[in-house]
């Protein structure tokens, strides 16, 4: 599957180290894609931008557009993205697969993020993006945006639920 965005994208809004490890970023990416932003624009303007991103390109990038002769603010849907993907980067990236089990990665020089601070970046950017996506969602309304069909979708499940079973 192409991938709408980059690091170097994700590095425009939010602190990203400067690496060519992308393996597990570029696995957030993708999660971000299908499980976050393809619910909320809808399958058939997903597909549609994932076919051919180039005719997409005020959508993705954003800008200023005019609507009944005001100006306004597109963010765009990589800034959508990006936040989905860096929620899911904070939450998710230090876990690796092994033969033997999943493990938190760990070294010598440092000390892993607590969970509650994880969950904390996660929640406040899932939240981030979700109000940026409002922005986005008034410029594919206003403009009448082909492909796009409001559904009603708000906000991806994103909260973690503990349930106490007996």
């Amino acid at each position: 599957m192409q991938l709408l965005i980059s690091r170097s994208d994700l590095a425009q809004y939010k602190q990203m180290a400067k690496t060519t490890f992308d393996d597990k970023l570029n696995e957030q990416i993708r999660d971000a894609q299908l499980l976050d932003l393809q619910p909320i624009i809808g399958e058939s303007l997903f597909n549609s931008i994932l076919a051919a991103p180039e005719t997409h390109t005020e959508l993705l990038e954003g800008g200023v557009y005019e609507h009944d002769g005001i100006s306004y603010q597109n963010y765009g849907l990589k800034m959508v993205l990006a936040y989905f993907a860096y929620a899911r980067y904070a939450m998710f990236a230090s876990v690796t697969d092994t033969p033997f089990s999943m493990v938190e990665k760990l070294n010598d020089s440092s000390r892993p993020a607590e969970p509650l601070a994880k969950k904390t970046l996660y929640t406040m950017n899932r939240d981030a993006a979700m109000q940026l996506w409002g922005n986005v969602k008034n410029y594919l309304t206003r403009t009448g945006y082909s492909g796009y069909k409001p559904h009603g979708k708000s906000a991806p499940a994103g909260g973690f639920r503990l349930k106490k079973i007996g």
